[in-house]
């Protein structure tokens, strides 16, 4: 990958977002495989704090993923697979990686649009 923190991929990345099943494990390291959890701790007013936000916001952990790369911490995947079993909302996961979907909240979000695409 480019040292450029912003540079395009020649080729978005696939992301598939799987519900349900047995756990997932990572098969290669062409795979990267990223678990939305649940909070691990409650939240008294039923609203999820700053911190379970960005734990559940698909664009930055996949912007994170990009990030992991470019430092050279782990090789470009070919494919990103969302294990979604967990989430507490999976089909916000999916519109938020739909393009146009929903608003872009910075360079972030524009990075993760033009370098993955979502996948059935």
């Amino acid at each position: 990958m480019s040292s450029a923190p912003f540079a395009a991929l020649k080729q978005p990345i696939p992301v598939r977002i799987v519900e349900g099943g047995a756990a997932l494990t990572s098969p290669s390291d062409e795979v990267a495989l990223i678990r939305i959890d649940r909070s691990p701790h409650d939240h008294a007013d039923g609203h999820a704090c700053v911190a379970c936000d960005s734990r559940g916001n698909i664009r930055v952990l996949l912007f994170e993923l990009l990030e992991r790369v470019r430092r050279g911490g782990m090789p470009m995947p070919r494919e990103v697979v969302v294990d979604a079993t967990l989430a507490a909302d999976p089909a916000a996961l999916r519109e938020a990686l739909v393009p146009g979907r929903l608003p872009a909240q910075g360079l972030r979000d524009f990075t993760v649009a033009r370098s993955f695409r979502l996948v059935s």
